[in-house]
């Protein structure tokens, strides 16, 4: 067996190849920080390796590994903590079928604040269930509403954001279209899903006949997946600072 194939453990070197050459984090490295973060996840990767009509989706989930491996410390170069598993394949597999750079910051953020010192925390399976129907749209209006809001820490330590609301031209801005309809159906979908707006409100009221009042108050749900897709993993409201 030549060296070439003696390291290529998991027959990257005929794919990576052909990978888009805008990836500049090699399959290698992406390796190393998988066998570090969650070995199991390795598999997964070694699939998608195998085929190369998966190779948009290897594109996708490289670029997301080496924005998480940004968002973690390491100490001498040394990895003390890990993924649970599900959640690292979870994020894989969902993360793979997006290729906005938006959205890919949150997966490599949920993945790093997926890492804990006994990697047996799931909780994340939550926010990867979330974040997997976001569109880019819903992606912006989480992030205005969550980053504009005003927080407040109740006396029980919960975090809840005080109402926001804005105009018809501000979502223009904030979502980059200006395709009312669609805005509209992206609103309803954040408070189907219980990110913005409570069990009646949530979006546009349809009393407003000149839409000038749209409900975006992100939940304290929608609070948490904003602070864990960040690479946060503990209390949010020290994440906000509050």
């Amino acid at each position: 067996m030549s060296n070439q194939k003696a390291t290529d453990l998991l027959g990257v070197q005929p794919i990576a190849e052909a990978v888009d050459t805008a990836v500049t984090f090699s399959t290698e490295a992406a390796k190393g920080f998988l066998k570090r973060v969650c070995a199991p996840a390795l598999e997964e990767i070694g699939l998608m390796l195998k085929d190369q009509v998966r190779s948009w989706r290897l594109n996708n989930i490289l670029r997301i590994l080496q924005k998480a491996k940004g968002k973690i410390d390491f100490e001498n170069e040394q990895l003390h903590i890990k993924a649970h598993p599900r959640v690292a394949l979870s994020i894989i597999d969902n993360g793979s079928l997006n290729d906005s750079d938006e959205i890919q910051e949150l997966w490599a953020g949920l993945l790093a604040s997926s890492c804990t010192k006994d990697g047996q925390d799931d909780e994340n399976l939550i926010f990867s269930d979330l974040l997997k129907q976001l569109t880019v749209i819903e992606a912006r209006i989480l992030k205005y509403s969550c980053e504009k809001a005003s927080k407040v820490v109740y006396p029980n330590g919960l975090l809840f954001a005080n109402s926001l609301n804005v105009t018809c031209e501000d979502l223009f801005k904030i979502c980059v279209i200006d395709d009312i309809f669609r805005i509209d159906r992206e609103l309803d979908h954040l408070r189907t899903i219980g990110l913005i707006g409570g069990p009646i409100s949530g979006g546009f009221d349809f009393g407003d006949h000149f839409l000038n009042n749209a409900d975006i108050t992100p939940t304290a749900l929608a609070l948490n997946l904003y602070v864990k897709s960040q690479g946060h993993n503990g209390n949010p409201a020290k994440f906000w600072n509050i």
